[in-house]
């Protein structure tokens, strides 16, 4: 796989730091996509970091077999489908990456605080002693890897899934504009049959949804050439290097001839936000951490209503108590947002620029008193808006192609799988 950045690429240490590429940020995106792939196709894909992980009994592994039943029969009795495949606690990853060069360099660290957004936005590594923001904003350019899979038989499903990665989201802080690659890789079609999936088990009535494929939507988003300069000019306002920078009004003016993108993402997120007046709705679809002003959310309420007392957690709306597993003190966005880039970037001829949008709405709990339908309709009707794409940028003539905007909403899993992770129309 030889792959090139179009924006910035993230796959984060333990310290939170983007140095080098970390193979298991590109395993954790390919699972990523596996599991929202098989829960749309109507399987169980178990949630890594939650306590329902999957785990493999070697004795219970052992006796099935004993017992008559199959290899397969008896990896389906414990472990789900993805964790057959990435590996959990008891069964060993099912394939190797093998980084074999990098010609990647160091992204600029950027602080983009558009206007009337209440907070800025981290564009990659955030110090707060103020010095180590030089060259900590991911990773430009291009790199290459081998996927060495155990049985040949994953090859496709393993292809359809970088394909998936790479067109929408691979690494971390896709939510930020992060992301984005191009590969000249041509997958085939995926042949894994997937028919036979374990179907999904008793969840607890309080537990959050989980990514499902089937679920999500899809925008591509053409910019015009001529809005460019405009665009970038408008956003250079809110772009700063330092946090010092920033109190002093000493803004970036962004280069965007000598990078593929432009740190656009920001400003298209602020706007999609407000697009929704119900704080709680707004939070759950596009995240939030809790603070001393945003208490966490109660599972049963739906309100911000947690408090903590000597270590226990009780609601201040309807008074519960030890309610440590009911309550919701941070959630990422489930809306995704590129930078805007210029997909010929690498290639010879005139730029053309265009962004990417996506995400998933999930079922809506009725406590928050909006259903997903308006919360779909919103999002469409804006999305293709004049009115919604000038307020984003602060222009007045719209820098969006919108009639030539293409989008899929609630995506065919089957056809996914038969078309190699290429999405019909996009």
């Amino acid at each position: 796989m030889q792959i090139k950045t179009l924006t910035p690429l993230w796959t984060g240490n333990v310290d939170g730091k983007c140095k080098t590429i970390k193979e298991t940020g590109i395993i954790g995106s390919l699972r990523w996509w596996y599991e929202a792939l098989v829960r749309g196709l109507g399987g169980y894909a178990c949630d890594p970091t939650s306590d329902k992980r999957c785990e493999l009994n070697y004795k219970k592994f052992d006796n099935s077999i004993k017992n008559g039943r199959s290899i397969q029969e008896s990896l389906d009795e414990q472990i789900c489908p993805v964790c057959q495949l990435f590996g959990c606690t008891g069964w060993k990853r099912r394939f190797k990456l093998e980084l074999n060069s990098e010609k990647l360099l160091n992204a600029p660290f950027i602080i983009a605080k558009p206007n009337e957004s209440q907070r800025p936005v981290f564009l990659g590594y955030y110090d707060k002693t103020g010095k180590a923001y030089k060259n900590k904003g991911g990773l430009v350019g291009g790199f290459e890897f081998d996927l060495i899979p155990e049985n040949e038989g994953n090859i496709d499903l393993l292809g359809l899934l970088l394909q998936l990665s790479i067109d929408w989201g691979l690494g971390a802080m896709t939510q930020k504009g992060f992301g984005v690659l191009s590969s000249k890789e041509n997958f085939k079609n995926g042949e894994k049959d997937l028919s036979n999936l374990p179907k999904p088990r008793n969840e607890n009535t309080y537990s959050l949804p989980l990514p499902k494929i089937d679920q999500f939507f899809f925008y591509k988003v053409p910019i015009k050439t001529e809005s460019i300069g405009m665009i970038t000019k408008e956003i250079s306002k809110g772009l700063f290097k330092t946090m010092s920078d920033k109190k002093k009004g000493n803004y970036l003016e962004w280069d965007y001839m000598s990078f593929s993108y432009i740190p656009s993402a920001p400003w298209v997120k602020r706007s999609i936000r407000s697009l929704y007046s119900n704080k709680i709705l707004r939070h759950y679809l596009m995240g939030f951490v809790s603070m001393k002003e945003t208490k966490p959310i109660h599972l049963k309420c739906w309100k911000h209503s947690i408090k903590k007392d000597k270590r226990k957690y009780w609601c201040v709306n309807c008074r519960e108590g030890s309610i440590d597993k009911l309550i919701l003190e941070k959630t990422a966005s489930k809306i995704h947002v590129s930078h805007i880039y210029n997909q010929n970037f690498y290639k010879t001829g005139k730029p053309s620029w265009e962004m990417k949008l996506w995400g998933w709405i999930p079922e809506i709990p009725k406590k928050i008193g909006v259903d997903e339908k308006t919360v779909q309709k919103i999002l469409k009707s804006n999305l293709v808006s004049v009115d919604f794409w000038e307020n984003t940028f602060g222009v007045e003539k719209c820098p969006v192609d919108v009639d030539n905007i293409l989008s899929v909403w609630g995506p065919d899993p089957e056809l996914i799988v038969k078309q190699g992770g290429k999405l019909y129309g996009l």
